[in-house]
């Protein structure tokens, strides 16, 4: 009808109420008036937009070839697919594939359980020998810690003394004592592939102390390099660096231009130290021009640093943040007295965000990175691990709501029936075979590492398996989930 109606110079027909209305000049329209010439104008464009939608969208639907239903099927739809050739391959999509595929792949182990050698307390810290495979595990007894040397994953003995060690190549350091204000070095001569001796046997050196009445230490982290050994510590306001020289220990103490407590630090390179700060700012130390640069603000806190590559890094902070960032990009968001507890608070804008992360507070061995499968690892407050991908920050494989349990209990002479019983055990989620986002642990997850060796063979026939695999401790096991 609206098409046969004949075009008027200066009327509008309106198809709705189907008659003319003369068109009203746009300054003589009385308010709220629907004829004037700029209305008019926006309903021709309106309707001319709208019928070259609907014009492009028929011609889509009718010269568009339909995918066949076939391609929907997960195996029938990827197998031809590859045939054709035309199965996604591209870097970016395999990388965010792998990184789920890995996870479903790894399955739990137990190397150590130290109650069985009448210890009483749970295990501290743990850490790898990379040559010998040893096993080095710290029991903490609120005094000092005990040392577990456990030589081979498959078999049970283990030698104990009474030495406080943590490995880094060929020397190590521990973090302080229980009351905070001092640092313990000592030196543990590690196997070498080039000694004859046997990789079970270590000697370890004089304890060497440096006290700081005052302040706290909060962290530490040895230098990657393979010819000195330099450690990094943080404690209150300031950064410490320990230098070994021969068999003598110097420090250096690093002031920061804001004063907050060093909660956090990690090696960009090595010459470069990164520590993150309770203020949220992440600064960067340069041992050649022993210069500091504030790089970026975190929206919180600062408890954990993780080095990606090169130009990414990883930082956790207080309140549930847990960013990355990359470092090619500039310096923003950054102020001369940051106030993260603010709401005018502002920060660095992240390359990408883990949602999902459920941590207020991490502390500095419960999240590690695996740049070869893509893989973040941390725990969280209901004793279960959280895997997330490195390249998109997705969770991965997050555990089902289990429904909670019943208010009361059957009567004792009630038998469960087969089926039931199976599917018990089906729904357990502490079976073997758990995924490991899945699994949860009876006690705090108190040290998570994962273990990113290459394949090298060893002066006394071990070796590892070049897998990446992930080990973690909670009470007094330590457990590996292994591809």
């Amino acid at each position: 009808m609206d098409s046969a109606a004949r075009e008027i110079p200066g009327y509008f027909y309106d198809a709705e109420k189907k008659k003319y209305f003369k068109v009203q000049a746009n300054h003589a329209a009385p308010s709220g008036s629907k004829y004037t010439r700029d209305d008019i104008k926006k309903r021709k464009e309106a309707s001319l937009k709208r019928k070259r939608i609907e014009e492009h969208s028929q011609r889509l639907s009718t010269e568009t070839i339909k995918r066949s239903n076939l391609l929907q099927c997960p195996l029938g739809g990827k197998l031809l697919q590859r045939e054709y050739g035309t199965l996604p391959s591209s870097r970016s999509f395999v990388s965010e594939h792998r990184a789920a595929a890995c996870a479903r792949l790894l399955s739990r182990s137990r190397l150590v359980n130290v109650t069985s050698y009448d210890a009483r307390f749970p295990v501290s810290r743990f850490a790898r020998d990379p040559w010998s495979g040893n096993l080095l595990v710290a029991i903490n007894t609120a005094s000092n810690y005990n040392l577990l040397n456990k030589a081979d994953p498959g078999s049970t003995d283990c030698i104990r003394d009474n030495v406080t060690v943590q490995w880094w190549d060929m020397t190590g350091v521990s973090s302080s004592n229980p009351s905070g204000e001092s640092v313990h070095v000592s030196t543990s001569r590690l196997t070498n592939p080039l000694d004859g001796r046997s990789a079970t046997q270590f000697v370890v050196d004089t304890a060497t102390t440096f006290c700081y009445p005052g302040s706290m230490v909060w962290c530490s982290a040895p230098c990657p390099s393979a010819t000195e050994s330099i450690f990094a510590v943080g404690k209150s306001s300031n950064l410490l660096l320990i230098t070994g020289i021969d068999s003598h220990w110097n420090t250096q103490t690093v002031r920061m231009p804001n004063t907050a407590d060093i909660m956090a630090v990690e090696w960009l390179t090595p010459r470069v130290v990164m520590a993150g700060m309770t203020n949220s700012l992440v600064q960067f130390y340069d041992l050649r021009s022993q210069d500091t640069a504030t790089r970026l603000q975190h929206p919180h806190g600062v408890y954990k640093i993780r080095k990606v590559d090169e130009w990414r890094i990883v930082v956790a902070g207080a309140k549930k943040t847990l960013h990355m960032y990359d470092l090619r990009y500039g310096p923003s968001g950054i102020t001369t007295r940051p106030q993260p507890n603010k709401s005018t608070h502002i920060s660095t804008q992240p390359y990408l965000s883990f949602h999902g992360y459920e941590n207020d507070h991490i502390s500095h061995d419960e999240l590690d990175i695996s740049p070869e499968t893509g893989l973040l690892a941390c725990t969280s407050p209901s004793n279960k691990i959280q895997l997330f991908s490195l390249n998109t920050g997705k969770l991965i494989m997050p555990p089902p709501l289990i429904p909670s349990p019943p208010s009361s209990l059957p009567p004792a002479n009630i038998q469960p029936q087969p089926r039931q019983r199976k599917a018990a055990e089906v729904s357990s989620p502490n079976r073997r075979d758990v995924p490991i986002t899945h699994y949860q642990y009876p006690d705090k997850i108190t040290c998570l590492r994962f273990e990113n060796l290459t394949e090298v063979p060893t002066a006394n026939g071990a070796g590892s398996t070049g897998k990446p695999s992930l080990l973690v401790s909670a009470g007094p096991m330590v457990e590996e989930w292994r591809m």
